[in-house]
């Protein structure tokens, strides 16, 4: 994404006469999408996607580190609502670790280092493009404090603290004490570890929830792992997340993926294969399994412009659930 520094008056402080300058970058996305329920309801239209800016801004203090702080905001078509993205405040403390405090998306299911590149999934409703895969996550946002630290070159381990909001633009507080339970409101804590060494990215993670034993069916505890390739020619990845509830209930989800560049061309092919199992549950119709694919095909036309297509599929209990066609073009500043 190419960057443009410039002086933010309404974004910067000034001290001792000075202006602190601020990167500015944005992104823009239109064109069409199209979407068959179950029942073969059809709806289909074009229209513009999320346009968003981001702020970021940095500086290094003795004794201390680089601080660098962003933010950034999105308009939704002709909404006359800015709503607010991701924003940080990050401490890099060297060998010391780094301490970073943020309020961001959330998704429940697997991504990341195990998608790779092929975590590209976007369309009308979620308000942000290259978040989630769809099959799995509900989107909120998360209040976190974290801790990371280097462990040995290449390997970090890190303590995260989350406040999570159930409603997607609500603010970001969790639960806390004596409070009624939802489980993908519950405060949580995770413990991590994650290696890279050249083209080979590792994590694995553990996650416990406060609420555990508010009301039957909250999430108690969790655990991940994932990784992630480059063969050069290609990129594969899996992942697998199990979460626990009070009674012994269980949510597993697997995932697979593939980044394939098409050589000696602009087109990348990419592929997400998911299955989401729940069982153990108190009623036996909770029991269930969910199954899903996405196809997706980027075309770049420039550093900041690309096309991206999109073909995604669930299958619940046997059942057809929705699918989508999306295609829209691309571009970044």
């Amino acid at each position: 994404m190419m960057k443009k520094t410039l002086v933010a008056l309404a974004a910067v402080a000034v001290t001792g006469g000075v202006f602190a300058q601020a990167t500015m970058t944005g992104f823009l996305a239109y064109g069409y999408r199209a979407t068959t329920t179950s029942a073969g309801a059809t709806a289909s239209g074009m229209g513009a996607d999320t346009a968003t800016l981001d702020f970021a801004v940095g500086e290094t203090i003795e004794g201390l580190g680089k601080v660098s702080g962003k933010m950034g905001v999105s308009i939704k078509n002709k909404d006359t609502t800015a709503y607010s993205r991701d924003s940080e405040i990050k401490v890099d403390m060297g060998a010391m670790g780094t301490v970073r405090m943020y309020n961001a998306y959330s998704a429940s299911g697997l991504g990341g280092v195990a998608a790779g590149g092929a975590n590209q999934y976007c369309t009308f409703t979620n308000g942000d493009c290259a978040t989630g895969i769809g099959m799995f996550s509900t989107y909120g946002y998360d209040d976190g404090l974290s801790y990371s630290f280097p462990l040995a070159t290449g390997l970090t381990v890190s303590v995260t603290h989350v406040e999570p909001s159930a409603t997607l633009g609500a603010a970001g507080t969790g639960l806390g004490a004596g409070a009624a339970a939802y489980t993908d409101s519950q405060r949580h804590n995770t413990y991590a570890l994650a290696y890279k060494a050249g083209a080979l990215n590792l994590t694995a993670g553990y996650r416990t929830y406060d609420e555990a034993n508010e009301a039957t069916g909250n999430s108690n505890y969790r655990h991940r792992g994932s990784f992630n390739y480059d063969l050069g020619v290609a990129q594969v990845g899996a992942g697998y997340e199990q979460t626990t509830t009070t009674y012994g209930a269980t949510t597993t989800d697997s995932l697979m993926s593939l980044v394939l560049p098409v050589p000696s061309s602009p087109l990348t092919l990419s592929a997400q294969f998911g299955n989401r199992t729940k069982a153990g549950n108190v009623s036996a119709a909770s029991d269930t399994t969910f199954s899903g694919t996405i196809y997706n095909a980027v075309y770049t036309l420039s550093k900041r412009t690309y096309l991206l297509a999109v073909y995604a599929t669930n299958q619940s209990a046997g059942t057809s659930n929705p699918t989508m066609f999306l295609t829209t073009l691309n571009h970044s500043f």
